[in-house]
């Protein structure tokens, strides 16, 4: 087995009154460590040191309904509560969603996780929705 990481980001500006879809893919390319073993790879299982971080948040926003999903199952997904700090979220519900996409991506070569949010304020400085994958490939 491998341990290897990976990190994607959602950066964010919005209006006021603005719902809004944006979307990540993790493939196995993203986890440097895989390079040489991408073909090998049967399975995938989050570890605990991942989670979900949201950094740049000043005092002007407020993001709500904010939730994450899988694209090709979307009832695989995990709300986030409403966004008005800078926060890192690390709990055993994170992890399950992480480990999701790590399934997803060491089954499937790819993940694309889809991000909803609705801006009850406009700021135009970005706010940064990040998901750190660490995790463990097996051959």
């Amino acid at each position: 087995s491998i341990n290897a990481t990976a990190e994607k980001s959602f950066t964010i500006t919005a209006q006021a009154g603005d719902v809004t879809t944006k979307t990540i893919t993790f493939t196995l390319d993203d986890f440097a460590k895989l390079k040489d073993y991408k073909k090998y790879v049967e399975s995938g299982v989050i570890q605990t040191s991942s989670f979900i971080e949201v950094k740049g948040v000043s005092g002007d926003v407020e993001l709500v309904d904010v939730k994450l999903s899988m694209n090709r199952d979307p009832k695989n997904n995990f709300t986030l509560p409403d966004i008005t700090k800078n926060e890192k979220y690390q709990g055993i519900n994170e992890l399950n969603f992480l480990d999701i996409i790590i399934k997803e991506v060491s089954s499937r070569g790819t993940s694309t996780v889809k991000l909803e949010y609705k801006s009850n304020t406009s700021f135009t400085s970005p706010v940064i929705v990040s998901l750190y994958l660490n995790s463990v490939f097996s051959f």
